[in-house]
């Protein structure tokens, strides 16, 4: 198994067991199956975020909400020296390789959790 897909199965199982094992504890009405379900829920919807948000992180979608933030401040910064500029975006093929290499790392995140909340939703029906 690669390293890419070992960190979040790993985090899956350890999110799973610490939920299923506090639920066990302090609910006994359900069964060990229900509690499993729920972990695995847990740990698939947070795994699903986690990818998510730094998928979007990757794509620039934060550069987008912080873009007004730098135009004030570089217009402040112009108000004390006329002479300042800021530095050049990054170059569109570094953008581009940023991108693929941010997707290749959010996109065991994404599976790992879509598997979890699968694997949860066939136990909840045993």
């Amino acid at each position: 198994m690669s390293a890419k897909l070992f960190r979040p199965l790993l985090i899956a199982l350890v999110l799973t067991a610490v939920y299923t094992i506090w639920a066990v504890v302090t609910d006994a009405t359900h069964s060990f199956f229900y509690h499993l379900s729920g972990g695995l829920f847990i740990s698939g919807f947070l795994l699903l975020a986690i990818g998510f948000f730094s998928n979007m992180s990757a794509n620039g979608f934060f550069k987008g909400i912080t873009a007004g933030f730098k135009k004030q401040r570089e217009a402040k910064l112009r108000e004390v020296d006329g002479d300042y500029y800021e530095d050049e975006e990054e170059e569109e093929e570094l953008l581009q390789e940023k991108r693929k290499r941010a997707s290749g790392r959010t996109a065991p995140y994404l599976s790992s959790g879509f598997i979890c909340i699968v694997v949860s939703l066939l136990l909840s029906f045993v």
